[in-house]
């Protein structure tokens, strides 16, 4: 009788754990790639109309990018800026009813007079003047665009500008990150952001934006939009208005294509339009995927660890807004019905009148009071006096 032992049995046992220790070194092994991956970002190009080349970028912080590379040498492609008659609209009003193809928010505005300040001009009108605190984005009667430094005093008429809009600081001087921002006092905070950058010969414009106050982009720093603006050709580049006036309009693609940080569009006192050719066939998107660029992700990581600037900024802590002011913008702001009026320029007449009322209110509120407690004393200084007789 020959015994029947089963030698695979017995040896399978060893085989099944070398095989789940190699699955589980290689489970390891790719985790590790994973976490030592660099960051990448998805870059989403297309070109909605001749002349016009649309970048919306993903980052990692979070934060979400749209550019526009607007090609001046193509025919039928210009810049048109807001003249006084079309100001305080939103951004997609001001341009389908101008007929363009692309457009976003402008320059900087009073708070309690809502008019325009610095540069101001539109199509060929001159309707704000040059300061020492602002500089400004133009373009000139040659066809030629610039940015003006905020230090540089320009007049408007000597140097034949047709379209301009103001803003600050500088943010790429000479191709370079501008020395300007070392000093501004919210450059490494991260905001909803609008900026507008030039080429070296004034044939290129670059339009920037960067959304924010929400848990799916947290906004962008200062030196985030210098480095995308180097990265695209800018030679200067300037930060305009931004926070919840922040809005890119793209005709060809349906619309506002970015995220205004209310949750709709603000009216504004000015923008930057595009005039171009319309598309020629349906716009094509081409994805490409890329390495964020490192140096963006970890300065902003550094000077949070650093704790350079309020540690309220931070947007990891606060993702649905950047420091305390901007977190009572987000839970508050929706309620602000300003925005939603409609006012158009009669904002500049409402708006300071209202300012006047509620002056008005709390002072007669507060001789009120005085005139309550006055009273109140006299009574009982009398009282007093009455009793010690």
């Amino acid at each position: 009788m020959n015994p029947s032992p089963n030698p695979p049995m017995s040896s399978s046992k060893p085989r099944r754990a070398r095989t789940l220790w190699r699955a589980f070194a290689l489970l390891a092994a790719a985790c590790v790639l994973l976490v030592a991956r660099p960051a990448r970002a998805v870059d989403v190009w297309t070109e909605p109309n001749p002349g016009i080349r649309h970048l919306h970028r993903t980052t990692p912080a979070p934060a979400e990018f749209h550019a526009l590379v607007i090609d001046l040498d193509v025919p039928g492609v210009r810049i048109r800026c807001t003249p006084l008659r079309e100001r305080w609209k939103n951004t997609s009003t001001y341009a389908r009813e101008a007929g363009l193809a692309a457009a976003v928010n402008g320059g900087f505005w009073g708070l309690f007079g809502q008019g325009a300040q610095g540069m101001t001009a539109g199509n060929g009108q001159v309707w704000g003047s040059d300061d020492e605190e602002l500089g400004f984005f133009a373009m000139s009667a040659n066809g030629r665009a610039w940015v003006s430094r905020p230090a540089d005093v320009v007049e408007g008429s000597r140097r034949m500008i047709t379209d301009a809009v103001s803003g600050r600081p500088l943010v790429v001087d000479r191709g370079r990150m501008s020395e300007e921002l070392y000093t501004f006092p919210r450059t490494w905070t991260r905001e909803p952001r609008t900026a507008v950058g030039v080429s070296e010969n004034g044939r290129k414009v670059i339009l920037v934006t960067v959304d924010g106050r929400r848990t799916t982009s947290h906004g962008g720093t200062l030196e985030e939009i210098a480095q995308i603006m180097i990265e695209l050709g800018a030679f200067r580049a300037i930060n305009l208005d931004g926070g919840g006036s922040t809005t890119m309009f793209v005709a060809a693609e349906g619309g506002v294509v970015n995220r205004p940080s209310r949750g709709w569009e603000r009216e504004v006192v000015n923008h930057i339009g595009v005039l171009a050719p319309p598309p020629v066939a349906p716009p094509a998107t081409t994805q490409r995927v890329s390495e964020t660029p490192r140096d963006v992700i970890a300065t902003a990581q550094q000077h949070r660890a650093m704790g350079t600037g309020d540690e309220r900024n931070d947007a990891r802590t606060n993702p649905e807004g950047t420091g305390l002011r901007n977190w009572a913008r987000v839970k508050f702001g929706r309620f602000l019905a300003i925005d939603r009026l409609g006012l158009g320029s009669r904002r500049e007449v409402v708006v300071p009148a209202l300012f006047a009322a509620v002056v008005l209110l709390f002072g007669s509120a507060t001789l009120f009071v005085v005139s309550r407690v006055k009273r109140a004393r006299a009574k009982r200084r009398a009282m007093r006096a009455s009793h010690a007789s």
